[in-house]
């Protein structure tokens, strides 16, 4: 059996929620209330542009054509029930609809009204050709189940990724990776696609729900560099803001730190970025680092805060996960010993033994699991670094804390069939990831 240590963090910088972001979020927008019963014993009381144009045409031609009626708010409404993909197809319907479609209040509010979704996404062997990044996408339980089912959203192709467990954030409705120096952010929901060149390897996206903007931070500052000059005493970051029409707004490399080295992948929450590090003790080489959280305020772009960490929590580096756990910075860590001895007042711990023999850091390289977030439900799930093998199934693992149980979920559809291996010539081990609760977005950079 293997000990999975559960650390919240529950207080300080890593749960700031703005004001700002209540007042003036677009995110947040909820979907407008519809009594369809009131509205069918009373006319609609303001008439859009759409409206004017079908009473115009039908004031025109009397009696030779049927003209269906629709209020704003009925449009509205009955769009933000359909799925993301036939959405894009309606805004070729007509200008009218393209305008509503695309308006950042339709967006909004069609954002607050889907449910999230779970995305699993695999990446062809490092070795293997053609390289090629696959998404897949479903819809969450509503109750507990033994099956999922998972469609094929888009694939991008010339992408493939390391070994090194995490590897696809889920931000804001978009999709984030890393490929060496290139920075991939994509929608499955629309299949945009946009990728651009970074001037170092880890970059991180994060989002301003405030100014509802993307941006991307790339550290500089590597640890060669800190080899080379050891008495290097600041971090450089460069911060990439990404506007509508997938283009590159700007980019700035004004952001600087104290030096540290980081030990994980970021983690946007609130607008805040948060990624495992290491600070060197100046002066003292046999001193061990000290263990931080990096907190980057994503809206004012600069580093807010090093949140001090018992060193236990990032001892592990690439077998610690970062996700978000009611509300709260969460720090998964596979352990064979419980330790007791946390930071009173900011780090609460839970620690559980798992009823299933899941292999966290004994199994072969790309056969160990990682979590990267829970279900509405308050599950830690649980999935493999690599597809299975050729055709297999590909589950993943839900783990309640409450009841201190474990179930196993099998993902239909993530090729699982010779077929599939055979059409797009997949080969060798396929690195995997699987995100929950991924939100359901129609927005395009």
């Amino acid at each position: 059996m293997d000990l999975v240590e559960l650390r919240v963090f529950v207080g300080g910088a890593s749960m700031m929620k703005r004001k700002e972001h209540e007042k003036g979020s677009r995110s947040i927008l909820e979907p407008i209330p519809l009594d369809l019963k009131k509205m069918a014993r009373s006319p609609a009381k303001s008439v859009t542009h759409h409206q004017k144009e079908v009473y115009e045409s039908r004031d025109k031609s009397p009696g030779k054509k049927l003209h269906v009626f629709l209020p704003y708010d009925m449009e509205v409404e009955t769009l933000t029930r359909l799925p993301g993909k036939s959405l894009m197809k309606f805004l070729c319907v007509s200008k009218n609809w393209y305008s509503l479609i695309r308006s950042q209040r339709f967006v909004a509010s069609y954002y607050a009204a889907k449910p999230s979704r779970f995305v699993a996404a695999f990446t062809n062997s490092v070795f293997g050709k053609p390289a090629r990044l696959f998404i897949f996408s479903g819809e969450e339980e509503k109750t507990c189940s033994s099956s999922l089912v998972a469609n094929l959203d888009m694939t991008i192709p010339s992408v493939t990724l390391p070994y090194n467990g995490y590897k696809y954030s889920s931000v804001h409705g978009f999709m984030a990776c890393n490929d060496g120096a290139t920075f991939i952010v994509c929608n499955p929901s629309t299949r945009q696609v946009l990728s651009f060149h970074c001037k170092a390897f880890r970059t991180s996206l994060g989002y301003d729900p405030v100014h509802d903007q993307f941006k991307a931070l790339t550290l500089l500052t590597s640890e060669f560099d800190h080899i080379h000059n050891p008495s290097l005493m600041m971090c450089t970051h460069e911060v990439i803001r990404l506007g509508r029409g997938g283009v590159v707004v700007s980019r700035s490399s004004q952001v600087t730190s104290p030096y540290y080295l980081p030990l994980t992948v970021g983690l946007s929450i609130n607008g805040f970025m948060y990624y495992g590090a290491s600070v060197p003790v100046p002066n003292e080489e046999e001193t061990p680092p000290t263990p931080v959280f990096v907190c980057f305020d994503v809206r004012n772009e600069r580093i807010l805060s090093f949140i001090t960490t018992p060193k236990e929590v990032l001892v592990w580096q690439s077998y610690t996960s970062l996700i978000e756990y009611k509300g709260k910075l969460a720090v998964i860590v596979p352990r064979d010993v419980n330790y007791r001895d946390v930071t009173k007042h900011e780090w609460s711990k839970q620690t559980f033994e798992l009823p299933l023999p899941l292999p966290f850091t004994r199994a072969p390289m790309g056969q160990r699991l990682i979590s990267q977030g829970t279900n509405k439900a308050g599950e830690i799930i649980f999935s493999p670094t690599t597809l299975p093998g050729r055709a297999k199934p590909f589950y993943v693992f839900y783990f309640n804390t409450d009841t201190k149980s474990a179930r196993r979920v099998r993902i239909h559809g993530v090729a699982d069939t010779e077929e599939f291996w055979s059409r797009y010539g997949l080969t060798g081990i396929c690195c995997a990831s699987f995100s929950p609760q991924h939100a359901d977005s129609i927005a395009f950079l």
